[in-house]
C-alpha cells in the first residue's frame, strides 16, 4: 500500500531574531503664531482618535510646560504624525520615548 499523507515542509528559520524597535513621541511644541483654538482644532483632525478633551489638555500642556506629548508609536507613524502637523503650521518633533 502506498503512503500518501504529506511530510511537513520545514520553514527554514533565520538565525536573526527580529529587532522590537522602541517606541517614539510626538511632541508638539508652544509656539505664538498659532491660537489655542486652532491647535486643538488641528490634534483633532489630524491625530485620529484624538477627542475634544484630550487636545485641549494637549495643548494647555504645550502652552504652559513648553511642549506636550501628543501620542507615542513606532517611527514610521510618529514621523507621518509629525509632518501632518507641521503642514498645518504647528510646531511638532518626535524623539525616542
Amino acid at each position: 500500500m502506498i503512503d500518501t499523507r504529506r511530510k511537513p515542509e520545514r520553514v527554514p528559520r533565520t538565525k536573526q531574531k527580529s529587532r522590537i524597535e522602541p517606541p517614539y513621541n510626538v511632541l508638539l511644541h508652544n509656539d505664538w503664531d498659532n491660537s489655542m483654538t486652532r491647535v486643538v482644532l488641528v490634534l483633532k483632525r489630524t491625530i485620529p482618535g484624538m477627542t475634544l478633551a484630550k487636545a485641549t489638555k494637549l495643548m494647555y500642556e504645550a502652552h504652559s510646560h513648553g511642549q506636550a506629548v501628543v501620542k507615542s508609536c513606532h517611527r514610521e507613524l510618529a514621523e507621518m504624525y509629525e509632518e501632518r502637523l507641521q503642514a498645518e503650521g504647528l510646531t511638532a518633533s518626535i524623539d525616542k520615548a
